[in-house]
C-alpha cells in the first residue's frame, strides 16, 4: 500500500477513542494520571488522536476528569475490563469506525495511528489490529467498526472477557510492524503500568 499520504489524515469519518478507566492495580494509583514531561498519560494520547480525527472519547469507566473537555462515557458494564469499556463506546459513537488506544502506551507513534486508520478504511475488517515484532496482537491500539457490538454483547453476556477471543469471530485485518516496517519504533507498544516503566517512559520521551 502506498502510505505517502497517511501523515495528512486528520479524518472526521472515524472516531478517536482514549481507553482511561482502568483499575491501575500495578500503578498503585489511576495510570491516566501518570505525569511524563508535565503531562499526564490521558492528555498525551489526546493530543496525539487530536492529530489523527476531530472527534474524540474517553472511555472513563466509573472515573470522571473534569479537565478534559472532550465526551466521557462510563462503563455500562463495570468491572469487563476493556471489553466493557469498548462496548460503551461503540454504542455512543457516530462514526462505524474507531480508533481505540489505551492510555498506557504513551510513546506511540501518531505515524502509526494515522498508518492504522488508513489500513481499516481500505481493508474492510471488523478488527484492524497490528502486530508487533513479538508477533502479538495488540488489542488495545486498533481499529473497531461499530457492527461488532453484538459480538461484544454476547461475550460480555458469556463472561468471556478475554480481547484476543475477538479474533476468531469477526474479520480481522492484521498489520504486521516488523522490525524492517517503515514505520516501526521500538517504543510503540511500551505499556506503562507500573512505576518502573514510567521512570522508563519518562527516560525515554526525555532523550527521544
Amino acid at each position: 500500500m502506498d502510505t505517502t499520504n497517511t501523515a495528512t489524515i486528520r479524518d472526521s469519518i472515524i472516531t478517536g477513542v482514549i481507553l482511561a478507566g482502568g483499575k491501575s492495580s500495578r500503578m498503585g494509583f489511576n495510570k491516566a494520571s501518570a505525569e511524563i514531561n508535565g503531562e499526564t498519560m490521558l492528555n498525551i494520547m489526546i493530543e496525539k488522536l487530536c492529530e489523527v480525527t476531530p472527534n474524540i472519547i474517553v472511555s472513563s469507566g466509573s472515573i470522571s476528569y473534569p479537565d478534559i473537555p472532550w465526551l466521557q462515557i462510563p462503563d455500562e458494564f463495570p468491572q469487563y475490563g476493556p471489553m466493557g469499556g469498548i462496548y460503551s463506546i461503540l454504542k455512543t459513537s457516530t462514526t462505524n469506525l474507531n480508533l481505540i488506544v489505551s492510555c498506557d502506551i504513551p510513546l506511540v507513534s501518531v505515524s502509526l495511528l494515522k498508518y492504522i486508520v488508513s489500513e481499516a478504511k481500505e481493508n474492510g475488517a471488523l478488527i484492524t489490529v497490528p502486530v508487533d515484532c513479538t508477533g502479538q496482537p495488540q488489542m488495545l491500539c486498533a481499529v473497531y467498526h461499530k457492527d461488532i457490538l453484538s459480538i461484544l454483547k454476547q461475550q460480555i453476556e458469556s463472561n468471556q472477557l478475554k480481547m484476543k477471543s475477538l479474533l476468531y469471530l469477526v474479520t480481522v485485518g492484521y498489520i504486521n510492524i516488523s522490525k524492517e516496517h517503515p514505520i516501526y519504533n521500538e517504543y510503540d507498544f511500551i505499556n506503562v503500568n507500573t512505576i518502573s516503566t514510567l521512570k522508563i517512559a519518562q527516560e525515554l520521551w526525555n532523550n527521544k
